[in-house]
């Protein structure tokens, strides 16, 4: 598998990962947290996190970006430790 290749599925498991699951854990988590509260839903917070995509939510970017991101991260503190030693 070359480079690239790799990357993209990486990229396209977090990216997957991000608009899948993790709505579905922010949902559970208020729900468990706050307990249930009136107008929510599992569909409604997919809508709300997918139309905040189109009007540019910083909130919503972050969710769908925040897996792959996060690699980004740890990927480069990775290279930045081994440059150091």
């Amino acid at each position: 598998m070359s480079r690239l290749s790799k990357q993209l599925a990486i990229a396209g498991t977090a990216l997957l990962i991000g608009a899948a699951l993790l709505p579905v854990l922010i949902y559970f988590a208020g729900v468990s947290l706050l307990g249930p509260y009136e107008g929510a839903s599992l569909p409604h917070t997919y809508h709300s996190i997918f139309d905040g995509l189109g009007r540019g939510s910083i909130a919503s970017w972050t969710i769908i970006l925040g897996p792959y991101l996060l690699f980004l991260l740890f990927r480069a503190l990775g290279a930045w430790w081994r440059a150091g030693s």
